[in-house]
């Protein structure tokens, strides 16, 4: 009886780490990268280095993005500028809302004002 104890104590151990690798490991599976993002969502209008082009502004070198703060950025993204809003007159249209989610929105706010300042 004292052995059969022994192998469930010591059996219980890997079972909980297990249960919590299973509950924790999605959370790591999903994150959500940034620079693919950018390249999934945001290279057709502000270029493949953030340099710009006639549809999107530059955000390499932008201060809005480099010394802007992270929920002025994350607001655009989620919801866009209207006409009302557009602060690049050159710029043919508005940026769109409703591009990305709130996690999205996030990576991509960590990879503006890092990864594509470089």
């Amino acid at each position: 009886m004292q052995k059969f104890r022994v192998q469930v104590r010591f059996g219980i151990v890997p079972a909980v780490v297990i249960f919590m690798a299973a509950l924790t490991g999605p959370t790591f599976s999903l994150a959500t990268d940034g620079g693919q993002l950018f390249g999934s969502k945001c290279i057709a209008c502000h270029g493949p280095t953030g340099e710009g082009t006639q549809v999107g502004p530059a955000l390499k070198d932008n201060p809005f993005v480099t010394k802007g703060g992270a929920a002025e950025i994350k607001k655009v993204i989620l919801v866009g500028r209207t006409e009302k809003e557009k602060k690049y007159p050159n710029i043919m249209n508005p940026m769109p809302g409703g591009l990305a989610s709130e996690a999205e929105a996030d990576a991509l706010v960590a990879y503006l004002k890092g990864e594509l300042q470089k």
